[in-house]
């Protein structure tokens, strides 16, 4: 157990959750009650309430620090004890809602610290090769035809007929007649989302189109297509330990929610 418990309990988050419930709590080990007037600040409250500061600015509160911090748990005490009274934690989304953040937490703040073994990535990795592979980079020559109009459309079909001739001259665009070696990214820059894509289907060594980009319709003649090598570790380390994490962390949190749900008997009454 101590094994399990030790990587949870030097977690930040959950070191920031312990010590606010040992705020709320530390005065008699349970929820405050209402309907009790007296608010006892003790020596346990109080170091719980400087060892949060000491946790959030790594270093102890001076002395007038922490009497604020002593005036703002007591204020923080009156107004929950009235808002207990007064019922306002009854059917409040916002309540609700900071209750399930904090146990989801909870859940995941150990699969969050975890730190995977190279295998484990390796093993993500083999399993998505696509999603952490390099980008395909082109050489293509390219005529700008203008804006996306049937017009436009008609002049493209009429040049392709021709070995990509154009029958009349076509409005000038800040772009060069050819790019060589480009990357996917960088087109996307240059000529929107989706052009990449539109490249790769294209066949070598002819004019095809019309090509649509953010800027409008284009010719284009694919000279040659520059695949990724091989996906290595050390390229995607960052990426993919993000990716087992958070993987890990949402396995934690739907296990959690499993075993907790199981102790409820759970009754769906639909309206007709």
């Amino acid at each position: 157990m101590r094994q399990l418990l030790g990587p949870l309990l030097r977690e930040p988050l959950v070191h920031f959750l312990i010590a606010g419930l040992a705020v709320f709590w530390a005065m008699s080990g349970r929820p405050a009650d209402p309907a009790d007037r007296r608010i006892v600040v003790d020596e346990p409250v109080v170091a719980a309430l400087a060892e949060r500061w000491t946790a959030t600015y790594h270093a102890p509160p001076e002395a007038d620090e922490l009497d604020g911090l002593i005036r703002d748990y007591v204020r923080d005490q009156v107004y929950y004890r009235e808002a207990l009274r007064l019922g306002l934690d009854k059917d409040d989304e916002v309540v609700l809602r900071r209750m399930r953040n904090k146990m989801e937490a909870l859940a995941t703040s150990e699969a969050e610290a975890a730190t995977p073994s190279d295998a484990q990535l390796q093993a993500l990795i083999d399993r998505d090769s696509a999603r952490y592979a390099g980008e395909a980079h082109y050489t293509f020559d390219q005529v700008y035809l203008g804006a996306d109009t049937p017009a436009n459309r008609a002049l493209a079909r009429a040049a392709l007929t021709r070995g990509g001739t154009l029958a009349a001259p076509v409005p000038a665009a800040p772009l060069p007649a050819r790019f060589a070696d480009s990357g996917a990214a960088a087109l996307g820059e240059t000529f929107g989302d989706g052009f990449a894509a539109a490249l790769a289907k294209l066949p070598l060594g002819q004019w095809s189109g019309p090509v649509a980009s953010g800027l409008g319709l284009h010719l284009i003649r694919l000279i040659a297509v520059r695949s990724p090598g091989p996906v290595r570790l050390a390229e995607v380390h960052q990426r993919a330990e993000n990716d087992w994490r958070a993987a890990a962390a949402a396995s934690a949190r739907e296990a959690q929610y499993r075993r907790v749900r199981a102790g409820y008997d759970i009754v769906i009454a639909r309206p007709r």
